[in-house]
């Protein structure tokens, strides 16, 4: 079966971009990300928390866009919150709803989701998105109405402003509900990328919004699952529109939604590490380097966090150990890993936390790093368990240089680090 709609895609692929317009190409942050975190996705269980653990936890696990709702409270703060409706957000995110339904800032911050998880303003939330400067934030903010689309996005400029971030706003993806929505939006910001999604129009002309969107430069449209068929699809593609679908938890709906040339989806539940059982390649995957240092030629496994190479520590680390010396010794009690550049290299001792999932799930590291009895400062990630570190930054510590050239990549100890 797989097989059989690899070869549909494709020719569907070819097809369509023969039929696209140059005007119209597709927002380059669809290329690598088929699926969208609704509600900033999944943590513990729970879905739709708009959580600053939730925004972690998807970030972790290897999603690169989050969709966010936003949401005014009783005193005006723009806050990460479906809604304050009385059958709406409350009960789901097991909150009791007081009296007015509609918190204050103050004890909407104080307020825990789900007994445990952290409720964010969308200043947190940009916080959030300067220290995760690859994630993409898809906004809806479900208002229609001239003057809260106004305040929402000016509110939302001044935010980024005010943290001094400005850059962030071209990573935010508004969602725009009809074609004024646009212009009172461009009035603000000019963002750079959008999206036009339907689900608030019942009788859509697809033709007509295929048009405004070729016209206005949106290069991507969500619909509804349970309205998409391959011929709403085409209508957007033969235009140079991307299509999303929303909301997708079931990985047989996302593959017959694939079929009838959809590009992605917005998911509660299914992980970037899934989707090769959809036919689809990982979002994020591990690589390897070979590199040559003395006379071994060594493998040295890679990943790309935030655009900078993370190398894992155990493959340099045992690179170094036959190359002058090199050992490691893991403190768990104050989690303190001391690195020598002396001895044998054997063990970081974090064995017992590997797994074999080879799922990428990848965490900021909690280990204090030291060198030769000095405190490092250089930031690291567990990747299934597996310590890994800047490239540039381990060879630096070690006072190492790398060279490329036609021949491959070669790693030689600088003087003053011989000397020693």
């Amino acid at each position: 079966m797989r097989t059989k709609r690899w070869s549909a895609m494709v020719l569907a692929v070819l097809l369509g971009v023969l039929a696209i317009p140059t005007q119209a190409l597709a927002a380059q942050w669809t290329q690598e990300n088929p699926l969208i975190a609704h509600a900033l996705g999944e943590v513990d269980g729970k879905i739709e928390t708009n959580s600053k653990e939730a925004f972690i936890a998807s970030w972790e696990n290897g999603y690169r866009v989050l969709e966010a709702d936003f949401v005014y409270t009783s005193d005006g703060a723009l806050v990460v919150r479906h809604d304050f409706d009385v059958d709406g957000s409350y009960y789901r995110l097991e909150i009791e709803p007081g009296s007015p339904l509609v918190m204050d800032s103050k004890t909407f911050q104080n307020e825990k989701i789900i007994y445990e998880q952290t409720p964010m303003t969308a200043a947190d939330l940009m916080y959030l998105m300067t220290q995760y400067t690859d994630v993409y934030l898809v906004t809806d903010t479900k208002d229609t109405e001239e003057q809260t689309v106004k305040k929402q996005f000016t509110d939302l400029k001044a935010i980024a402003n005010n943290i001094g971030h400005p850059e962030i706003l071209d990573r935010l993806i508004p969602q725009i509900y009809h074609e004024e929505m646009l212009v009172w939006i461009q009035e603000i910001y000019d963002f750079p990328q959008w999206i036009y999604t339907l689900y608030q129009q019942n009788d859509v002309d697809y033709a007509a919004v295929a048009d405004f969107c070729a016209h206005n430069g949106i290069d991507v449209v969500t619909v509804e699952k349970e309205r998409i068929t391959a011929e709403i699809v085409d209508v957007f593609r033969t235009r140079g529109i991307t299509v999303y679908a929303h909301t997708v938890n079931r990985y047989l709906q996302m593959e017959e939604l694939l079929e009838m040339g959809v590009s992605g989806v917005y998911t509660d539940r299914i992980k970037p590490y899934e989707l090769d059982w959809v036919g689809l390649e990982p979002m994020r995957q591990k690589h390897t380097r070979a590199v040559k240092m003395g006379n071994g030629l060594y493998t040295i496994q890679t990943i790309d966090v935030m655009g900078t190479e993370y190398a894992r520590l155990r493959d340099v680390a045992q690179m170094l150990s036959e190359n002058g010396g090199f050992s490691a010794k893991y403190d768990p009690q104050t989690k303190t890993l001391a690195l020598q550049n002396s001895g044998t290299f054997t063990t970081l001792g974090n064995e017992l936390l590997l797994t074999d999932s080879d799922r990428c799930i990848t965490k900021q590291a909690d280990t204090l790093l030291t060198y030769n009895g000095a405190e490092i400062t250089m930031e690291g990630y567990t990747v299934d368990g597996d310590l890994f570190y800047p490239l540039q930054g381990i060879l630096d510590m070690t006072g190492c240089v790398m060279t490329e050239s036609e021949q491959g990549a070669v790693i030689s100890k600088q003087a003053a680090e011989t000397a020693n």
